[in-house]
């Protein structure tokens, strides 16, 4: 059984325990900056149509710099929700009344908080209970956009790879790349046989009839014979002409009918 001591000494050493964790939680809490409790205040209201995955208590930043808060999200009508910020009254001379708001993601997991941007130096700073506008379509509707794009050029170059799978049946693949392997072996057959002796043989025969051309070439054009008489004779030239055209010719023939007639007459 406990002495009557030592209860007391046990409930004053509980109390000084209790004390000193009190003072400890609110010296962490006032270190705080960031702790509302100690600083003044405004809320800044905005009207959207969807919150976006948004959360009670994401960030409110200011050109990057944490300001404050989203304090609440409410329904004020069937297709509008009001979106409550709390936001220290030490930034509130740089939020103007033509400010803007949009969302923002950070992180891996995609969190959303809100970005206060713009405004102009000659409009008046932002009050308590102040409205702002909100550019719902800066990301939403470009991610969208881009989404639905991807989509549909996805579908299509499927559906064209289906396409071109289904033309091709098993039987006629299986075809092509047994004509594919056996062009390749005959190829490789092919270049074994053109070896380094076979090539240069075939080389020498060619430049061996090469220079025999040349060489017929030359004694043609440089003559005596037939060949350069006819090509380069102007004489030889009309005589052919005169005996294959024109009156000349009607000589010619009838003097072989005639000489004919006479052999023939004469048998």
């Amino acid at each position: 059984m406990f002495k009557p001591t030592d209860r007391k000494n046990y409930l004053i050493s509980g109390l000084f325990i209790a004390a000193l964790l009190t003072v400890v939680m609110v010296t962490i809490f006032m270190l705080n900056k960031e702790n509302p409790l100690f600083s003044s205040m405004i809320n800044i209201k905005t009207e959207v149509k969807s919150a976006q995955n948004l959360k009670e208590g994401a960030a409110v930043q200011l050109k990057g710099i944490k300001v404050g808060s989203v304090s609440s999200i409410v329904f004020k009508n069937l297709d509008t929700l009001q979106i409550n910020l709390s936001v220290d009254n030490e930034y509130s001379q740089w939020i103007k009344v033509d400010s803007e708001i949009s969302f923002k993601t950070q992180g891996v997991l995609g969190d959303k908080f809100l970005e206060i941007s713009g405004g102009t130096q000659e409009a008046q700073a932002i009050s308590d209970q102040g409205l702002l506008l909100t550019d719902e379509g800066s990301q939403i509707d470009l991610i969208i956009t881009k989404s639905e794009d991807l989509v549909v050029a996805a579908g299509n170059v499927l559906t064209k790879f289906d396409r071109l799978l289904a033309s091709v049946e098993d039987r006629r693949l299986e075809k092509i790349l047994t004509n594919i392997e056996n062009l390749s072996a005959n190829t490789n057959k092919l270049m074994m046989t053109l070896n380094d002796k076979n090539l240069g043989q075939s080389l020498a025969n060619f430049k061996n009839t090469s220079e025999s051309l040349s060489k017929m070439m030359t004694r043609i054009e440089d003559g005596p014979g037939t060949l350069h008489a006819l090509i380069y004779d102007q004489g030889l030239h009309e005589d052919l002409r005169s005996l294959v055209g024109g009156a000349n010719r009607n000589k010619v023939l009838k003097f072989f009918i005639r000489e004919s007639i006479k052999k023939n007459d004469n048998q």
